[in-house]
Protein backbone atom coordinates (compact mmCIF):
# COMPACT_ATOMS: atom_id res chain seq x y z
CA UNK A 1 0.00 0.00 0.00
CA UNK A 2 2.39 2.68 0.74
CA UNK A 3 6.38 2.41 0.49
CA UNK A 4 8.15 2.30 4.06
CA UNK A 5 9.19 5.88 5.14
CA UNK A 6 10.69 5.37 8.55
CA UNK A 7 14.32 4.74 8.67
CA UNK A 8 15.89 2.26 11.56
CA UNK A 9 16.26 4.70 14.13
CA UNK A 10 13.10 6.26 13.69
CA UNK A 11 11.03 2.52 14.20
CA UNK A 12 13.02 2.28 17.17
CA UNK A 13 12.23 5.52 18.94
CA UNK A 14 8.69 4.85 17.69
CA UNK A 15 8.53 1.60 19.52
CA UNK A 16 10.41 2.56 22.59
CA UNK A 17 8.19 5.83 22.96
CA UNK A 18 5.36 4.11 22.51
CA UNK A 19 5.82 1.78 25.58
CA UNK A 20 6.38 4.19 27.13
CA UNK A 21 3.24 6.35 26.12
CA UNK A 22 1.20 3.00 26.95
CA UNK A 23 2.82 2.64 30.77
CA UNK A 24 2.54 5.89 31.91
CA UNK A 25 -1.25 5.94 30.31
CA UNK A 26 -2.64 2.69 31.67
CA UNK A 27 -0.55 2.82 35.08
CA UNK A 28 0.34 6.88 35.85
CA UNK A 29 -2.86 8.56 34.46
CA UNK A 30 -5.31 6.07 34.98
CA UNK A 31 -6.23 4.29 32.03
CA UNK A 32 -6.62 1.28 33.91
CA UNK A 33 -9.34 2.81 35.79
CA UNK A 34 -11.31 4.20 33.15
CA UNK A 35 -9.27 7.69 32.62
CA UNK A 36 -10.10 9.34 29.35
CA UNK A 37 -6.71 11.18 29.20
CA UNK A 38 -5.13 7.61 30.19
CA UNK A 39 -6.06 6.24 27.43
CA UNK A 40 -5.89 8.39 25.16
CA UNK A 41 -2.10 8.35 25.84
CA UNK A 42 -2.11 4.96 25.68
CA UNK A 43 -3.88 4.46 22.40
CA UNK A 44 -1.06 7.07 20.90
CA UNK A 45 1.40 4.73 22.37
CA UNK A 46 -0.10 2.11 20.40
CA UNK A 47 0.04 3.91 17.46
CA UNK A 48 3.42 4.53 17.50
CA UNK A 49 4.08 0.92 18.33
CA UNK A 50 1.93 0.01 15.15
CA UNK A 51 3.52 2.22 13.03
CA UNK A 52 7.05 1.46 14.09
CA UNK A 53 6.42 -2.31 13.63
CA UNK A 54 5.50 -2.04 9.90
CA UNK A 55 7.75 1.11 9.04
CA UNK A 56 4.76 3.24 7.55
CA UNK A 57 3.73 6.36 9.04
CA UNK A 58 0.91 7.91 7.12
CA UNK A 59 1.08 11.30 8.54
CA UNK A 60 4.45 11.62 6.75
CA UNK A 61 2.99 10.74 3.17
CA UNK A 62 1.15 14.09 2.78
CA UNK A 63 4.37 16.04 3.73
CA UNK A 64 6.80 13.47 1.82
CA UNK A 65 8.59 12.85 4.64
CA UNK A 66 10.96 9.90 5.14
CA UNK A 67 13.59 9.18 7.35
CA UNK A 68 14.65 5.99 5.31
CA UNK A 69 18.45 5.92 4.24
CA UNK A 70 18.21 7.27 0.34
CA UNK A 71 20.41 4.02 -0.39
CA UNK A 72 17.69 1.58 0.84
CA UNK A 73 14.91 3.93 -0.72
CA UNK A 74 12.63 1.90 -3.29
CA UNK A 75 11.70 4.43 -7.03
CA UNK A 76 7.61 5.00 -6.58
CA UNK A 77 5.89 4.34 -9.36
CA UNK A 78 3.98 7.07 -10.92
CA UNK A 79 0.55 5.56 -12.02
CA UNK A 80 -0.81 8.59 -13.52
CA UNK A 81 1.97 7.78 -16.45
CA UNK A 82 1.03 4.03 -17.37
CA UNK A 83 -1.08 3.02 -19.86
CA UNK A 84 -5.02 1.66 -18.94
Amino acid sequence: MFAKNEGPADRIIRVVAGALLIAVGLVLLGGLETSVVGIVVAAFGLWFIVTGAIGVCPGYVPFGISTVPKRQRVPSIDRSKQGA
